[in-house]
């Protein structure tokens, strides 16, 4: 059952729950087979909260009621995914090292994965497919996911247009075809930049694409379809955003798979086009 990731999403949000819906998540966490065959009122009784409560906390994590959770959570429960995060250690060695950071990534992308749905990732290829242009943009470390964005699908053969500064930006988006879409990226959803750009977009009429981690945040509100990460728990020790990055990466090879399956001819006939060109610019004059 894929787009579930009862779990995940839980402890993607649990820690900025109000202090009654947290407990319903830790409740739930703490024994899934548990609630699996509990009411609301015996859910809301265990976790010393009330039923209303456990209606919201269905909400926050985007299930539309407690027996819909249940049926998710069961189903779940039959195909466990596997959690545990690691942070590194003082003097670690080398091997534990690559072992650990192996571990979150591949945990991180597996929920990542169990979390997204396969009906939003259709309907935002459709948009991509139908989009004469697509306008990305990030900040920092969601800049690298902009820029990885333009290098697949432009030498697919779709225009996207990645531009660091906001300002020139701005002034390309106002004269934007019908259907041209903006795609913005940011792990928060709170980038104030982002969500600015997402604003003018929709003023002149762009079809909007939000990625962002789970949970209620800006981006994924203003934008027409948000995409999600799993609200991954990055290491205390860290150069930059790690695990967020490879979660964010993950969904973008989806997308553009799922894009390139749909156009398979075209982007093989465009892609081959690309790499002789390149080949023949590389050689011309040797």
């Amino acid at each position: 059952m894929s787009g579930e990731n009862i779990q995940g999403r839980i402890r993607s949000v649990i820690d900025i729950l109000p202090t009654s819906e947290r407990k319903i998540g830790l409740t739930i966490l703490d024994d899934p087979s548990a609630v699996i065959s509990m009411t609301a009122a015996e859910l809301s009784k265990v976790a010393g909260t009330s039923p209303a409560t456990v209606i919201r906390f269905c909400k926050k994590i985007d299930i539309p009621s407690f027996t819909q959770l249940k049926i998710k959570l069961s189903a779940e429960i039959e195909t466990p995914i596997q959690e545990g995060y690691s942070d590194i250690t003082e003097n670690e060695s080398i091997p534990d090292l690559k072992s650990k950071l192996l571990a979150n990534a591949y945990q991180s992308m597996q929920e990542t994965v169990a979390l997204l749905n396969d009906q939003r990732i259709e309907q935002v290829v459709d948009l991509l497919i139908a989009a004469p242009i697509i306008y990305v943009y990030g900040v920092g470390a969601s800049y690298l996911v902009a820029e990885n964005i333009a290098q697949k699908w432009n030498r697919g053969g779709k225009t996207v247009i990645c531009i660091r500064d906001p300002h020139i930006l701005i002034t390309i988006i106002i004269s934007a075809p019908k259907d041209a879409v903006f795609f913005g990226i940011s792990n928060s959803g709170e980038t104030k930049e982002v969500l600015r750009l997402v604003d003018i977009a929709k003023k002149y009429q762009l079809h909007t694409i939000g990625l962002s981690q789970f949970g209620s945040n800006s981006l994924a509100t203003k934008v027409d379809l948000p995409i999600q990460t799993v609200r991954s728990n990055e290491a205390i020790v860290r150069s930059a955003a790690t695990t967020s990055l490879h979660d964010q990466f993950i969904v973008i090879d989806i997308l553009f798979y799922a894009y390139a399956s749909r156009n398979f001819n075209k982007m093989i006939d465009r892609i081959q086009k690309s790499k002789e060109e390149v080949h023949r610019f590389d050689n011309r004059g040797k």
